[in-house]
């Protein structure tokens, strides 16, 4: 997360990646002190949540990963790839 703070302050990555990134770290944190007790696991856990619904929408009005998903796969053209036919 210090990574994603230090990122943005640099203005070397996006605030889209910076999300990702603590969404990632937070759950890492949350797997860690699992057996520390359920209050670290849930407040680390929202933090995860929050930050993942944040990377995955985009915080700038819909450019964030689901869009980019969403012009690829309306590029992909399916082909019919089948063995010659011989007789």
């Amino acid at each position: 997360m210090l990574t994603s703070v230090a990122g943005v302050w640099t203005r070397r990555i996006s605030i889209g990646t910076a999300d990702g990134l603590s969404a990632l770290g937070f759950a890492l944190i949350a797997m860690g002190r699992s057996s520390e007790g359920a209050v670290y696991v849930a407040v680390n856990a929202a933090a995860t949540a929050y930050f993942t619904y944040h990377w995955w929408n985009g915080r700038n009005g819909g450019d964030g990963p689901r869009r980019r998903l969403r012009e690829r796969i309306r590029r992909f053209t399916a082909t019919r790839r089948t063995a010659a036919v011989t007789s």
